[in-house]
């Protein structure tokens, strides 16, 4: 109980910093958004990327996360609305971009889960449990609950998990996903593209009108 009420006080709190940052990516995007890239969505989807959704209507919606990030696990949630609603029609597409002390330390655990078929699980855990070992509202630094926290997905073999995060793939994958980001002048998390255009605000509306957008037009 005592958890789940750091948990909700935490998220209230960041809130309102979260509000304060939608405000940032805004301008931020437009400023960065400089490089002239021939071809977007050769950078934004890779073969090793992540990704999930049946994608019948060829929709790509690419985020640019970092499992540390707040603002990611705020964020979060209105994908998993999104991915809901139309998961038929679209693909979620993964890319990291490691902007914290711990960050790389989860996407080996995401990219060593995603072995045993647990990835989505283990982010919507990182996420969730969020305040608990990342906030940095509250200057929370314990990236060691993560195990603890890994030991409550049904099935993950931890064991495997662990040896599998040392496949030094994953640190090719971390590396081309962040000059992905410095070609396209991505530097902050979250960013999404959907079908290689840039969503300049953050908000539940601003990205359903965006893939709504491609589906029916």
């Amino acid at each position: 109980m005592q958890n789940k009420k750091l948990v909700f006080g935490s998220l209230l709190a960041i809130l309102v910093l979260f509000i304060g940052f939608t405000f940032f990516y805004q301008n931020e995007q437009k400023s960065e958004q400089t490089a002239k890239v021939e071809d977007v969505n050769s950078l934004l989807v890779r073969d090793y990327s992540f990704r999930m959704g049946d994608n019948t209507k060829n929709i790509s919606v690419v985020e640019f996360l970092d499992p540390e990030c707040e603002s990611c696990a705020i964020y979060s949630q209105v994908v998993k609305k999104l991915y809901r609603e139309y998961y038929k029609d679209i693909q979620i597409v993964v890319k990291y971009l490691d902007n914290h002390k711990n960050s790389r330390l989860t996407i080996q655990m995401l990219e060593a889960a995603r072995v045993q078929g647990k990835y989505e699980d283990v982010l919507n855990m990182m996420f969730e449990k969020h305040p608990l070992w990342a906030s940095h509202y509250s200057s929370v630094d314990k990236p060691e609950l993560l195990w603890q926290f890994l030991k409550e997905i049904p099935s993950l073999d931890i064991e495997k998990l662990k040896e599998d995060m040392k496949n030094p793939k994953i640190d090719e994958i971390i590396a081309q996903d962040r000059k992905d980001a410095e070609t396209l002048g991505v530097r902050g998390t979250p960013t999404l593209y959907v079908n290689g255009v840039l969503l300049e605000r953050l908000s539940d509306k601003a990205l359903f009108d965006l893939v709504e957008k491609e589906i029916y037009k």
